[in-house]
């Protein structure tokens, strides 16, 4: 089984010029496979028939939904038999019509294409009002093919957005209009009967409730039943016994219901092509009007077997088919009942199944078994503020209080392992370490006179510095060698370190008593509460009671003198910035990005860690001493020398962001995070290397704010509740790619954060729409719990 699209195109005027024809065949959602031209002659005949019957027809004594006061009764002179004859006559001649020579172009192809058990929508799309009027399901193409129903159409087609239906419930929009003589009681009862439906009905309503309705929600299905009258190609409805409306004069509030997902109208009215001709410039997808005053008996009859047929499974047109065929068994009292209903349609693309009102993204054949997610378009710009600024101030607050601040250092760290690897220049560094080895073949600590000959073997090839990471606070000049290096080697710093502030017995340990203050660097670190060392101390202000003096970190100072030795001074520019080359750092507050409170005393920077493990060339103190290797290339380089040896030095290791995401948990040597500051720092200078930064306080608040009205703005279409979570899912994924993009080029931006503001908002909007619709859905029902009023 095969569905196709059938498309018939006809112009021209069926009393002089006859018309001109163009047929396409194709399957659904495809172009068209198979393209002829035909015409169908002039046939003033078939107008004059068709005149009359619609004047016999329109003569029955029938209480009929047109509007009541243009009703003419004069039973006795034109019976059911009368207006019978005249529909056979037209049959016959408009079967005639469709024999005619000119037309087998378009007729033969269809018989020869299409199969007896293809589901096929033929659509006939002109302009002409007499084509609209003729009984096309007469036509013996659509006897022999029993799945084939003919709609009418324009021949201007207009594509609307598809739009998904919310709650995996039908709502349905039942306006019960003027129902003086007639019952649209029972219309009513039909619609109240529907499985998986929310109908909302306006009984007898003004104006301005059914505006406010089209407008404020969306809505699947529209239905009128009421009088309703065609003048001058022009629809009427009557919505109550006062007032009548033009489909012009709801044309806003139709637009919006359109907009927002309008798929289908029923109008159980009399002469609805007129309604037809109104709805088509806005784009409504389906319609199903009578096309002629319709008895009240019919009306509801048809209403009945259509919906059953519709919410069974069918689709809309087979559905309409059923509906319309079943009518034949009321001819005998309403004659050409089968030839009212039709239907009329704008949008080319297949009509959406009952299932896949109920559901959105349902299959074509099986429904769907997720629900949708509410839509909060109906809920006012002020409300969805509101809910921003909430969530915002909510995660602010909870920021300010340090309850991300953990969360937020975890992310930090994960955006440090992810980094790209960078193009290091392993020139400018050579770590001599102190290895276990080494410990073990000259003794712990290792003497004095081992690291003057390792000094005495480095000296000669005039590095630009020398960092010592050694604590050697009891040697003096007449000591030995060493001390003599430390007292008269411009280019040789060495490291103290700060004690416990206020603690005697914790005062610190402090250089060598021969050391000049300005070649004196501190060697320590501030690791957070979790052991992890991000950031750097660069500057501090010691307390005066420490024995360690220095101002300035062991690694900085050693970086300093690397780079004066290359002409490059820092610059100190103002909030207390220091500018090295083309690079700027900026110290931490005790507000910084992530850090919610901490101690930001002294100058404090975030260390950015390179993902090189090769940052520097590495030797040990042995081969120093061996002369097993060569030291030429001093002569343009920094030395550092430390210990690395985790027995004999355990308390000077340190855990890294690197490090702490490695199973097991690395950590590094105090001479290894001197060697990570002091590239950082070189390479900042040198190589244009991104400084790490934070954002300013207002700054953090605007990028939260941002990602909350995002999450707000992904919950505007409604989505089934898989398809919610993809975008949800999609958008985390943007603003974390987003965070470490800017990350990698030197911005921390606050990523959970934003995430709990994206996350929370959307939650928050949807969960505020679901209340007020089922507020709204319980007042609904409340409201609407009794029946309809009899007309009077």
């Amino acid at each position: 089984m095969t569905e196709k699209l059938v498309t018939l195109k006809l112009e021209g005027d069926i009393a002089t010029t006859g018309f001109h024809v163009l047929l396409e065949i194709g399957e659904e959602g495809a172009r068209p496979d198979i393209e002829a031209i035909g015409s169908l002659p002039a046939n003033p005949q078939l107008l004059q028939q068709l005149q009359k019957w619609q004047d016999s027809y329109r003569l029955l004594d029938t209480p009929s939904r047109i509007q009541p006061v243009e009703i003419t009764y004069v039973g006795s002179l034109h019976t059911v038999d009368a207006c019978q004859q005249e529909a056979k006559h037209l049959d016959q001649q408009f079967k005639t019509w469709l024999q005619s020579s000119t037309f087998a172009s378009i007729d033969q192809p269809l018989r020869e294409e299409l199969s007896p058990t293809d589901t096929v929508r033929m659509v006939m799309r002109t302009t002409n009002g007499h084509l609209h009027h003729l009984p096309w399901h007469l036509w013996d193409l659509v006897d022999r093919y029993p799945k084939v129903e003919i709609a009418l159409g324009t021949p201007t087609i207009k594509r609307c957005e598809d739009r998904e239906t919310p709650q995996g419930i039908v709502k349905i929009l039942a306006i019960l209009g003027d129902s003086s003589g007639i019952d649209v009681d029972a219309d009513r009862q039909l619609l109240e009967t529907i499985p998986g439906a929310e109908v909302t009905f306006l009984v007898e309503p003004q104006r301005q409730q059914i505006t406010d309705q089209l407008w404020e929600q969306p809505w699947d299905l529209l239905f009128f039943a009421g009088h309703g009258r065609t003048e001058s190609g022009a629809g009427t409805i009557y919505i109550n016994p006062q007032e009548s409306l033009t489909l012009d004069e709801l044309k806003y509030g139709l637009r919006q219901a359109i907009k927002q997902g309008l798929q289908l109208a029923i109008f159980n009215a009399c002469d609805g092509l007129g309604l037809a001709s109104a709805l088509a410039p806005l784009g409504l997808p389906q319609m199903i009007l009578m096309r002629e005053p319709v008895p009240d008996r019919v009306a509801q009859t048809f209403l009945k077997y259509f919906l059953d047929a519709f919410v069974a499974g069918e689709s809309l047109y087979l559905a309409a088919r059923q509906a319309r065929e079943r009518l034949q068994g009321l001819e005998d009292r309403f004659p050409c009942a089968s030839w009212l209903p039709i239907i009329f349609q704008i949008n080319p693309t297949l009509p959406k199944r009952w299932s896949q009102l109920a559901k959105a993204d349902a299959a074509p054949v099986q429904p769907h078994r997720f629900r949708t997610i509410p839509k909060v378009g109906g809920l006012p710009i002020k409300t969805l503020l509101t809910i921003s600024a909430v969530v915002t101030a909510a995660v602010g607050l909870l920021r300010w209080t340090g309850g991300l601040q953990r969360a937020e250092l975890l992310a930090y760290d994960r955006f440090m392992r992810q980094q790209p690897t960078q193009t290091i220049d392993d020139s400018r560094l050579l770590v001599v370490e102190v290895t276990e080895a080494d410990v073990n073949t000259y003794g712990y600590p290792i003497p004095d006179d081992v690291l003057a000959q390792v000094i005495d073997r480095l000296l000669p090839y005039q590095p630009h510095v020398i960092g010592f990471d050694i604590a050697r606070n009891r040697v003096t000049p007449e000591s030995g060698p060493l001390g003599q290096h430390f007292q008269q080697q411009d280019n040789l710093v060495a490291v103290c370190s700060f004690g416990q502030a206020g603690d005697a017995n914790k005062s610190g340990i402090g250089p060598p008593s021969s050391m000049p203050e300005n070649r004196v660097g501190f060697g320590n670190v501030v690791p957070d509460p979790d052991g992890i060392l991000r950031r750097q101390l660069l500057f501090a202000q010691p307390d005066t009671t420490s024995l360690c003096t220095s101002r300035m970190s062991l690694a900085m100072l050693t970086a300093l003198h690397y780079l004066d030795a290359l002409g490059i001074q820092p610059e100190n520019l103002d909030r207390d910035r220091l500018q090295l080359g083309a690079a700027i750092f900026t110290p931490l507050e005790d507000r910084s990005g992530g850090y919610q409170g901490i101690d930001s005393r002294g100058f404090q920077t975030l260390l950015k860690y390179s993902p090189n493990s090769d940052i520097a060339q590495r030797i040990t103190l042995t081969e120093v001493l061996s002369d097993e290797i060569s030291l030429e290339s001093l002569e343009t380089r920094a030395v550092l020398l430390g210990m690395s040896a985790p027995t004999s030095n355990p308390t000077e290791y340190f855990l890294t962001p690197i490090g702490a995401g490695k199973w097991p948990q690395e950590t590094l040597p105090g001479i290894d995070i001197h060697a990570q500051i002091f590239n950082y720092v070189t390479a900042a200078a040198l190589d244009d290397l991104s400084v790490l930064q934070t954002l300013p306080a207002w700054s953090d608040g605007l990028w939260i704010t941002v990602w909350t009205l995002a999450g707000i703005g992904l919950t505007v279409k409604p989505r089934v509740w898989p398809g919610w979570l993809l975008s949800l899912g999609g958008a985390v994924i943007v603003l974390y790619g987003t965070s470490w993009g800017l990350f990698t080029m030197g911005l921390w931006v606050p990523l959970v954060p934003a995430a709990l503001g994206l996350v929370g908002t959307n939650v928050g909007a949807i969960a505020l729409a679901h209340g007020s619709k089922t507020a709204s859905h319980n007042n609904d029902t409340l409201n609407n719990s009794g029946k309809a009023p009899k007309p009077s």
